[in-house]
């Protein structure tokens, strides 16, 4: 799964860095692993009223999701593919990591998606070139933004402390 170019980081932006949701084009997605949801011995004799759970991972040409580094964490949402005309949704994925690959400016998008148990994986969920709509966990991005700037009010705090202990406090990771 590789792109042609990196992601363009929407986040990266002043204005981006507020904007929780973005239309995007899908670039590549594969199936990592396909499971059914429940208890086998539970299941009901309607095959139809099971899900599985499919783990997914996509590249898109755009992004609104802060990828995990630098200390941060990643920002958590959904991907939605919608159906031309009627609008109806035919797949979600909630987006639970989003890594960056430095080399190359690629973000990967993963997380899982339920559908029926009888839904075939001979076909692309996010074939190359879908339509979906990026949309980022609102709450869960405010908090880990307060976290991160309560983080260096942190090391300044760390810091004048160690100058007056005569020791010096460098900010770390994790």
């Amino acid at each position: 799964m590789v792109a042609d170019k990196g992601t363009e980081l929407i986040h990266l932006t002043y204005d981006g860095n507020f904007q929780l949701d973005t239309d995007a084009k899908v670039i590549a997605c594969r199936i990592i692993d396909a499971k059914p949801n429940g208890d086998s011995e539970k299941q009901s004799s309607d095959d139809d009223a099971q899900e599985r759970t499919i783990q997914v991972e996509m590249q898109l040409d755009v992004t609104t999701m802060h990828p995990q580094g630098g200390g941060q964490p990643t920002d958590n949402g959904t991907i939605t593919a919608k159906a031309e005309g009627d609008g109806n949704v035919l797949y979600l994925a909630k987006i639970n990591k989003v890594a960056i690959y430095r080399a190359t400016g690629i973000i990967t998008h993963a997380g899982v998606i339920t559908v029926p148990n009888d839904t075939h994986l001979n076909f692309d969920l996010f074939p190359p070139g879908t339509n979906v709509k990026v949309s980022v966990d609102a709450a869960n991005r405010l908090l880990l933004s307060e976290c991160h700037s309560a983080g260096h009010v942190v090391d300044v705090a760390m810091a004048k402390c160690g100058q007056e202990c005569g020791k010096v406090l460098p900010p770390t990771k994790g």
